[in-house]
C-alpha cells in the first residue's frame, strides 16, 4: 500500500482512491490546507447534513476537487512531509468550513469546543493549561485511580502525561472495563467508531463504520501499550471499602486480590468504575430453580451450547438488539420477552464496512481524518437537543412531546412499517406509546427482520414465573426452555456499588445518597467526601449525543485543574461546597422535569425508585464543556 509521497506518483491510483472518501470531507481538507474557501462556496448547495448520505455532489464537481487537492499535494509535499506554510487558523475560514461540512450553522459558542476535537492548532487543548506537576509538589502524593476501563485509562494517561504518581486498582485481569467484560455475540458501538475514541489517540484502522466488541478492546489495549501503564495497575484486585482519614487528609483503601488483603493510601482517589458494570438479575418466581442455563449478557458463557436450543431473551434494550439477531440463526426456537418496546433508528452506515480507498484517506490525508471526526462529532452532537423539551400543550402530548418529536415518530413507524409489512399484530407490539428518546434510543440491528423469522416469538409481556424446564409469562402461556438469557441491564442507579464510602465525619455515602438518589456537583465531586472524584458518575451519561470519551476528557480536565488548584494553594483539602452541589442538582432537576425523559408515559432505568432522573445528563455537550472547563476555587472549602 502506498503512502501519500508515493502515492503521488501513480496520479490514476491516487484519484481512485480519492473517489472512494468523502467528498465534502475532501472540500474541507483542501480548503483548510489551501487556505482557500472557492471549494466551499460551490459545494455547498449540494451539502444537506454531516455525514457521507446527506450530500449529493456532482461526479463532474468532485473529479474537479480530486483533480485541485493532487495538484495542491504535488506542490506542497516534499518526502511525505506536508509543507504546511500558510495555515493559520483563522476564525473566519475555520467557520466556514465547518459550516459547510455540516450542511448548516455552527454557532460561534461552539467553534473552541470542536477546535479541541480537529486537534488543528495546539492552543486548542482538553488538556488543562499543558499542566505538569512540579516534583516539589508530588513528593509523597499519590492518586489512586479505581477502575481501568475506559475512563480509569484516560485518567492514568493524563496523569501520567502531568508527572503525577498514580496506581490503578483494577478488579478484572485486564484493561477495557466494559468492553473486557461484555463479549456476547454481536456486542458493539452504536456511535460512529471514528468519534468513539480520545480526541488525542484517534484511531482511523477501524474497518467498520461501527465496530463491534473485539476492536473497541483492542484499541484500549494499544492505548494501554502505547502509555506504558501496565506497571501502574494493579489487576486482579478489588477495592472494598475506602475511608477519608481526616488527621492525615488522606484517603485509606481496602483492597482485596485472590492471594491478599491490602491497604493502600492516598491523597486522591478518583472512582472510574463506570455506571454499566454490574449486571441485574432479574427477580423471578421460581428463577433459582430453573434445571437449565441461565446467562446475563454481561458475563456471557462461551463454553455453552445455544445451538437447536430454546432459548429466551429477557429485554429488548441495546444488549438484546445486539444478542437476538445472533442467537436466532443458531437457536432451535428463540422467545423474546418484551416489558416495553423500543424506539428503533434506522442507520445506513450501521452495518457497511469501509472501502480500502476511504481506509487510506483517513490514514493518509492529512488532516482529511480530523475533519472527518469533526463531522461525525457534529452529527452525534447537539443537534436534536432542542427537540427534547415538552411542549404541554402540544397537541399530541404525552405520546410525542412536541412537533419535531411527532417527526421523529412518524418517521420511525413508517420505517418500521416498511419492514414489517402486513403483519398488523407485530406492528403494534413494537411501536412504544411513550415519545421518541425517552429511553435509550437504538440502532436497527435487523432487529424486525429478525422478529419475522419462523423461529422466533416476540411475547408483549414479562415472565410471570419460571419453571424447572420453561416458563409462565404474563398472558398466561408456558414456554419450554433450555437457556434464559438476560438482557436486563444493570444495577446502573446503584452508582459505586458495593464499594464502601466513608467520608468526612463517618459519612456514608450510600446513605447519603439513599442508595438509589445519587448527587454530585457536575456528576464529579461529592460534598463531605474532599479529594474524592467520580468520572462516569451521576447524570453525566448521555442520552442525546456525543459519547462517554468526551464527557470522560471534560472530567479530568476539571480534575487536573483541582489538583493543580490544590498544589498552587499549598492545601491538602478541596471539599466540594454542599450549598454549591445543591444549587447544581436543583438546576439539574428543573431542566429534567421539561425534558422528555420525565415523561409520564416513560419509565426507565435513567430513574431512580422515586422517579428522580440520576443517569442521564440535561446538558448540551457544549455547556458542560463550558463548565469543567475551569475548576472555580470559591466552590469549594479549603484545607
Amino acid at each position: 500500500m502506498y503512502n501519500l509521497f508515493d502515492a503521488l506518483k501513480n496520479p490514476k491510483w491516487l484519484d481512485r482512491n480519492l473517489a472512494e472518501a468523502d467528498i465534502v470531507t475532501l472540500t474541507l481538507t483542501l480548503s483548510y490546507l489551501s487556505q482557500d474557501n472557492y471549494f466551499l462556496k460551490i459545494i455547498k448547495p449540494y451539502v444537506k447534513g454531516p455525514f457521507d448520505y446527506s450530500a449529493k455532489v456532482p461526479e463532474e464537481l468532485a473529479g474537479e476537487i480530486r483533480k485541485r487537492l493532487i495538484l495542491f499535494l504535488n506542490k506542497n509535499i516534499n518526502n511525505n512531509s506536508m509543507l504546511v506554510r500558510n495555515i493559520n487558523n483563522d476564525n473566519q475560514l475555520i467557520k466556514q468550513i465547518m459550516n459547510t461540512g455540516v450542511g448548516g450553522i455552527v454557532p460561534d459558542e461552539y467553534i473552541p469546543m470542536m477546535c479541541e476535537e480537529l486537534l488543528t492548532d495546539k492552543k486548542f487543548s482538553r488538556n488543562y493549561d499543558d499542566f505538569v506537576a512540579k516534583k516539589s509538589d508530588v513528593k509523597n502524593f499519590k492518586v489512586i485511580i479505581i477502575g481501568a476501563g475506559l475512563c480509569g485509562l484516560l485518567a492514568a494517561i493524563k496523569l501520567s502525561q502531568a508527572n503525577i504518581p498514580f496506581t490503578v486498582i483494577e478488579k478484572n485481569d485486564s484493561v477495557g472495563g466494559t468492553w473486557y467484560e461484555n463479549s456476547y455475540p454481536g456486542c458493539g458501538v452504536d456511535t460512529p467508531n471514528h468519534v468513539y475514541s480520545y480526541s488525542f489517540e484517534p484511531s482511523f484502522h477501524w474497518d467498520e463504520f461501527y465496530s463491534k466488541r473485539d476492536s473497541i478492546y483492542q484499541y484500549l489495549l494499544n492505548c494501554e501499550k502505547k502509555y506504558n501503564l501496565k506497571t501502574n495497575i494493579k489487576f486482579n484486585t478489588s477495592v472494598e471499602s475506602m475511608k477519608f482519614n481526616e488527621k492525615q487528609s488522606k484517603w485509606v483503601l481496602c483492597t482485596r486480590s485472590k492471594n491478599e488483603e491490602k491497604t493502600y493510601v492516598a491523597n486522591i482517589v478518583i472512582s472510574a468504575v463506570g455506571q454499566l458494570n454490574r449486571g441485574l438479575i432479574p427477580n423471578i418466581k421460581g428463577i433459582d430453580n430453573f434445571s437449565g442455563h441461565i446467562i446475563h449478557t454481561a458475563s456471557w458463557d462461551h463454553a455453552y451450547d445455544y445451538n437447536n436450543k430454546n432459548l429466551a431473551v429477557i429485554g429488548t434494550g441495546a444488549s438484546a438488539m445486539q444478542a437476538a439477531p445472533e442467537l436466532a440463526k443458531c437457536a432451535k426456537k428463540l422467545t423474546i420477552f418484551q416489558r416495553t418496546p423500543h424506539w428503533v433508528l434506522a442507520n445506513p452506515n450501521y452495518h457497511r464496512k469501509l472501502s480500502k480507498g476511504k481506509k487510506w484517506t483517513l490514514e493518509n490525508l492529512p488532516f482529511y481524518s480530523r475533519w472527518y471526526r469533526f463531522q461525525l462529532f457534529w452529527g452525534f452532537s447537539d443537534g436534536i437537543h432542542a427537540s427534547l423539551y415538552e411542549e404541554k400543550d402540544w397537541e399530541n402530548f404525552p405520546n410525542t412531546i412536541n412537533p419535531t418529536n411527532d417527526r421523529f415518530r412518524k418517521n420511525i413507524v413508517k420505517y418500521v412499517e416498511s419492514v414489517i409489512g402486513d403483519d398488523k399484530e407485530l406492528i403494534e407490539k413494537v411501536i412504544p406509546d411513550y415519545p421518541p428518546y425517552g429511553k435509550r434510543m437504538l440502532v436497527d440491528n435487523h432487529w424486525y427482520e429478525m422478529l419475522k423469522k419462523d423461529n422466533v416469538e416476540l411475547v408483549a409481556g414479562e415472565i410471570k414465573e419460571v419453571f424447572l424446564d420453561g416458563a409462565l409469562d404474563s398472558l398466561g402461556n408456558k414456554h419450554n426452555l433450555d437457556a434464559i438469557i438476560c438482557a436486563t441491564g444493570f444495577n446502573a442507579n446503584k452508582f459505586l456499588w458495593p464499594m464502601k464510602v466513608e467520608g468526612s465525619e463517618s459519612l456514608r455515602l450510600n446513605e447519603v445518597w439513599e442508595e438509589d438518589n445519587p448527587k454530585a456537583y457536575l456528576g464529579i465531586t461529592v460534598p463531605d467526601f474532599p479529594n474524592f472524584y467520580i468520572m462516569y458518575g451521576p447524570n453525566t451519561n448521555l442520552a442525546h449525543g456525543g459519547s462517554i470519551y468526551f464527557h470522560g476528557e471534560c472530567q479530568i480536565r476539571y480534575i487536573l485543574g483541582c489538583i493543580k488548584m490544590m498544589f498552587e494553594n499549598n492545601v491538602s483539602v478541596l471539599n466540594c461546597k454542599s450549598e454549591v452541589c445543591e444549587e447544581y442538582n436543583k438546576k439539574l432537576d428543573e431542566e429534567h422535569d421539561k425534558m422528555v425523559w420525565s415523561n409520564e408515559l416513560v419509565d426507565s432505568w435513567y430513574r431512580n425508585s422515586s422517579g428522580r432522573v440520576v443517569n442521564v445528563s440535561p446538558w448540551r455537550l457544549v455547556d458542560y464543556w463550558n463548565m469543567t472547563s475551569k475548576p472555580n476555587i470559591k466552590d469549594f472549602k479549603l484545607g
